[in-house]
């Protein structure tokens, strides 16, 4: 095996001003007016003389699985690698812009989605162009809890590990992180932030080192300052628990046993998660339940609407065939260290039980895409639950059944197990 080698690229994406933020509600008229800070596109290459991986984090929302596609083909082509060993991942930052089409939150600039490759592009071919001899290290710091579970109200079902990769070059050390919890600190205002992911980072830049952030399954995770108030929290806020991340990240460099011997693979499925597929007559009481759900949302009418006229084009044929279908998922082996990559909002509790046999795991959510949220099974129970029966309507889409979990983890452990 030859010795490992890695390179660091990065490039700035923030949006002109007036373009729509992402998030937060329907109609919101969240165009922007001022940028707290900048966000950007990361990217993390590697190369141990006979694999490569590229790792790539974007300070955005969300990407529609066909726009990943596109962008990791082309990057692909480019650079030369096969596309399943391109991980492109979004912080899912609700302070960046509207990307992927999603009905009522926030009108996608279109000028600025078809800037999005190039840029992206160029971060990738920076990080090719750099590499240098690299020793690589794991570790895991437990670190204060930025985020608690929102569905339940506590600190139950959170992860509190920080996973920390580290690549030490002859100029640099890069860390890799994964934390989960959502990043919406600054509500829904009219700034542009990259929010604790990019403040986690900064801090880490502050101390002379590179790095980058995969954000963790965190759809039932909001940050800890919502429980004391969801409005009025600001960039000190996000800037804090940016600190605490990059406080433990540094805590690693004592503790953690590095190598130039590191092994790399890389694999993808494509499969299909169940859909709960009403008859077409049930289709009036569809709509009323879910105008009910939503009403919490001004202009959710609107959304509904929506929603209804796009199924009742595709019922029928997801009456026959009750699977979305082509959804990425994505495992990777970097020494120790393994990635399992979702295009979705993950829960929480869906990478505990996969840690129960893959330790040394890191997950990522909103990467490759974005299908929607990925609920546990007893998510389900709920009457009503936001995840389960309200977000599958801005993706115009029916909801998952409560065997989505287990379909996920057997697909999971079938790509680690291959590595």
């Amino acid at each position: 095996m030859n010795e490992l080698k890695v390179g660091y690229g990065d490039k700035k994406i923030t949006p002109p001003l007036g373009t729509d933020l992402a998030g937060f509600g329907f109609y919101l008229d969240r165009r922007s007016t001022v940028v707290r800070d900048d966000l950007r596109a990361r990217a993390l290459f590697l190369n141990n003389g006979k694999t490569s991986l590229l790792l790539i984090s974007l300070d955005l929302l969300s990407l529609s699985v066909g726009w990943a596609d596109r962008v990791r083909k082309l990057i692909a082509r480019k650079i030369g690698l096969k596309p399943q060993n391109i991980l492109l991942a979004c912080t899912h930052t609700h302070s960046g812009p509207a990307v992927q089409p999603l009905p009522g939150l926030g009108k996608v600039n279109k000028e600025y989605v078809r800037s999005l490759p190039p840029a992206i592009l160029e971060a990738a071919s920076r990080a090719a162009r750099s590499l240098l001899p690299a020793s690589f290290g794991f570790h895991l710091e437990a670190i204060e809890p930025i985020g608690y579970n929102r569905r339940l109200g506590n600190f139950m079902q959170i992860d509190p590990w920080l996973r920390v990769g580290i690549f030490k070059t002859s100029r640099k050390t890069i860390f890799l992180l994964n934390y989960a919890c959502h990043p919406v600190t600054l509500g829904p205002t009219k700034e542009i932030s990259s929010d604790w992911p990019g403040a986690a980072v900064r801090t880490l830049e502050w101390f002379g080192f590179n790095g980058i952030l995969l954000q963790g399954f965190c759809g039932d995770i909001d940050p800890v300052s919502y429980l004391n108030r969801r409005l009025g929290n600001t960039k000190a806020d996000y800037d804090l628990c940016g600190s605490i991340v990059a406080g433990r990240a540094l805590k690693s460099l004592k503790y953690v046993h590095l190598s130039r011997q590191v092994e790399l693979g890389a694999r993808e499925e494509r499969i299909k998660l169940p859909l709960a597929v009403f008859p077409r007559k049930n289709l009036d009481k569809e709509e009323e339940a879910a105008l009910e759900a939503n009403k919490q949302f001004p202009h959710a009418r609107r959304v509904i609407r929506i929603w209804r006229r796009k199924i009742e084009k595709i019922h029928d044929r997801f009456l026959k065939n009750p699977w979305l279908e082509n959804v990425p998922i994505q495992a990777m082996r970097i020494g120790e260290m393994k990635i399992i990559a979702y295009a979705g909002e993950p829960f929480s509790a869906l990478g505990l039980k996969l840690r129960e046999k893959w330790p040394d795991l890191m997950t990522v959510g909103y990467a490759n895409g974005d299908v929607g949220y990925l609920p546990t099974a007893e998510a389900f129970e709920t009457p009503g639950d936001y995840a389960c029966y309200c977000a599958p309507k801005f993706y115009g889409s029916f909801n998952f059944t409560p065997k989505v979990e287990s379909v996920l983890l057997e697909a999971s452990h079938h790509l680690l197990s291959s590595l």
